[in-house]
């Protein structure tokens, strides 16, 4: 009986410590996401002109509290803008001066920033060399510079860093497969969309938020 007893301690710290192992489980991986970007207004002074593409690029960090499920968060350098049709007259502040856009007038708009996302990972068995999974969280995005341009008025990539938020949140959904490349590294595609919850531009009135959808290009090790 006391066999019995030692032999059920034994598995039951055996079985413990392997929990602990999943739970503490961290996942590491780089990325590089094509993406298209454009802004949204609550305002008919500025009318959203279609999106610009750039990139997202940085490195993610998982850690699993569950064998299918993870805390995930990271760190990118971020290039979001898009383009605006001014309906009536604007002045537009650049480090080289001051120009007069129109109404019917386009400006380009792009801003780089450092993001940094707080969110959850579910991810299925894996299938075969295949594991699916969708992503749900919050950013946070804070400003670096700003650039803008401006047919009109021959702007071209100007600094206009005072025209955008010194930062702003948003929310993302994305969806996507790893590919197994043996253990638990693996090839990472998936495509996200992310919607600004606050301002995005500082203009005259009105708000102008950012929205934004990219593909997942990565490795996860």
């Amino acid at each position: 009986m006391r066999k019995v007893k030692v032999l059920t301690v034994i598995v039951f710290f055996a079985l413990l410590t392997n929990s602990n192992k999943s739970k503490a489980q961290f996942s590491f991986g780089v990325f590089a996401d094509p993406q298209l970007s454009w802004f949204s207004s609550d305002t008919k002074k500025y009318d959203p002109n279609g999106p610009i593409a750039s990139f997202n690029v940085g490195f993610s960090a998982e850690k699993y509290f569950a064998e299918r499920y993870a805390l995930s968060t990271g760190l990118s350098l971020n290039s979001l803008g898009g383009n605006i049709r001014f309906t009536e007259d604007f002045i537009l502040k650049t480090r080289d001066g001051e120009y007069t856009l129109n109404s019917g007038d386009n400006l380009k708009l792009k801003a780089q920033y450092v993001t940094l996302p707080i969110g959850f990972k579910f991810r299925t068995n894996q299938i075969g060399y295949n594991t699916f999974f969708a992503t749900i969280g919050l950013k946070g995005n804070i400003k670096l510079k700003g650039f803008a341009w401006n047919d009109t008025n021959t702007v071209e990539k100007e600094t206009a860093t005072d025209h955008f938020s010194w930062g702003f949140a948003s929310y993302y959904i994305g969806a996507g497969m790893e590919y197994s490349l043996g253990g638990e590294s693996a090839l990472q595609f998936g495509v996200t969309f992310t919607d600004g919850l606050s301002k995005f531009l500082d203009l005259n009135n009105g708000v102008l938020s950012s929205q934004c959808l990219s593909l997942r290009i990565g490795v996860v090790f």
